[in-house]
């Protein structure tokens, strides 16, 4: 496991400059960072031990490093909501650690096989659209503050389950997955409703931004 060790202190070097960038961009630098912040950075590092296990085809064990990213994605929102610890650096780390675990999980699935390409597409047209409008509203209106839809949260929950579905039936050496089907189809009909949600929500706040700017 000389190969796990290696990756996992790699991805907790990567962790930490990531944060140390968002704290830097988000004018927070001095900021304490609190229990739900540390939550969700254990989300970001959880994310290379997690890849490294999957490509080298450990599915029970990816399958709880996974979990246990998960669950950190859940007790983060609950811990800040009663701590009262919501601040605008954690409303962007938490779904950018979203964005870059799912999107390095079913990259992994779309390179073994695992999923269908046009999934993986699909998907990518979720992530990079946002990603894009997110940098380019930065630098034109300011830091976006990023905020949870249901739509998302649906997803969310499906594509995690999808995620452990998928890692079951591949450790135990089937493919293709059974029940893919209707389940790619409803993964898909809910990557394409987030892309219109977000599409809209970007336009608002487009819409808004000259109003803000004339105060």
């Amino acid at each position: 496991m000389t190969g796990l060790s290696i990756w996992t202190a790699l991805g907790f070097a990567v962790t930490l400059i990531l944060v140390w960038m968002v704290k830097r961009g988000r004018g927070a630098r001095g900021a304490r960072i609190r229990a739900a912040d540390w939550l969700t950075i254990a989300r970001l590092a959880l994310i290379a031990p997690t890849v490294w296990l999957l490509a080298h085809h450990h599915f029970i064990a990816a399958a709880i490093c996974y979990t246990v990213l998960g669950t950190t994605d859940i007790i983060d929102g609950m811990v800040a909501r009663a701590r009262r610890e919501t601040s605008s650096f954690g409303m962007f780390l938490d779904p950018l650690a979203d964005i870059l675990s799912t999107s390095a999980v079913y990259t992994v699935f779309v390179l073994d096989g695992l999923i269908p390409r046009w999934l993986f597409a699909l998907m990518l047209l979720r992530y990079v659209p946002l990603a894009v409008a997110a940098l380019v509203l930065t630098r034109t209106t300011g830091p976006v503050d990023f905020s949870s839809t249901i739509p998302g949260k649906i997803v969310g929950v499906v594509q995690g389950a999808a995620a452990l579905w998928i890692m079951a039936w591949a450790a135990r050496g089937v493919r293709p997955i059974p029940g893919g089907g209707p389940l790619f189809a409803f993964l898909a009909l809910g990557f394409v409703s987030i892309v219109v949600s977000q599409t809209v929500i970007g336009y608002r706040h487009v819409r808004r931004a000259p109003r803000r700017a004339r105060g």
